[in-house]
């Protein structure tokens, strides 16, 4: 077939494929090893997405060039800024997500336990956790150990009921990474139970508080079973809400 005067020399068809393909390929695969290192399913945005969604695109794109009244060098910059564009978009997708940080909750608190109350509950449900899993070695005394803890231990376990829930994110993004965002509030309605570290208060001064703002939160405890009480009856631990997070809710 004979080209048309003013367009040889223009991108064929497969080669609109070729190059954004490729593009898509570089991009999706190396992006992802640049910028989210740390991301499980890395260069496989290149591999199984972009490269194969690249060359496609470049497929219809070809042809509607093909159809389109264009001399040779209109085709070859229309091909440039695809890839460019392509590019970009794959490059954007490769950024890593926006990374959790914890949580608001909105409720009040009906209920109030020492820890030592759930002791044989704590203790059965352990038990069971190492039957499950006979290959593990949990230390040395853990029982006792734990008995003591609670026995001891000043904290409280509060009954809350949950009303609504503002979850806290921040960004991982290279031109805004570190700045905090929150999500619109999540009903709940129900119950929850969660560790307080009291340090002094009794169970009264939570009764009293009424509708408040909590922030959760969760200790990091290698040993099996956790040293830690909260961890170890599978609480979290309760507590005010930070500043810079109450700015974010205007709270």
């Amino acid at each position: 077939m004979i080209a048309e005067p003013g367009t040889r020399g223009a991108p064929s068809i497969l080669r609109w494929a070729f190059a954004l393909g490729v593009t898509g390929f570089a991009c999706g695969f190396f992006g992802p090893i640049a910028l989210a290192p740390d991301a499980n399913q890395g260069p496989l945005l290149g591999i199984f997405i972009s490269g194969p969604g690249g060359a496609l695109l470049g497929l219809v794109l070809g042809a509607l060039a093909a159809m389109l009244p264009l001399s040779a060098a209109q085709h070859r910059r229309a091909l440039r800024v695809a890839c460019a564009a392509l590019a970009l978009v794959t490059l954007y997708f490769s950024t890593p997500e926006p990374a959790y940080r914890g949580e608001i909750v909105d409720g009040e608190v009906r209920g109030c336990s020492p820890p030592a109350a759930m002791t044989e509950q704590a203790i059965r449900s352990w038990e069971q956790s190492i039957a499950k899993a006979p290959w593990g070695k949990p230390r040395p005394g853990w029982k006792q150990d734990a008995e003591r803890r609670l026995r001891e231990d000043r904290g409280l376990v509060l009954d809350v009921h949950v009303v609504r829930t503002r979850r806290i994110y921040e960004s991982q993004k290279p031109w805004n990474k570190g700045s905090l965002a929150t999500r619109p509030w999540t009903a709940e309605d129900q119950s929850k139970q969660f560790y307080a570290q009291a340090a002094g208060a009794s169970c009264d001064t939570y009764l009293q508080l009424g509708r408040s703002l909590f922030h959760p939160t969760s200790a990091t405890d290698s040993n099996w079973p956790p040293i830690d009480l909260a961890n170890f009856l599978d609480l979290m631990v309760l507590g005010p809400v930070p500043e810079r997070y109450r700015e974010l809710t205007g709270s």
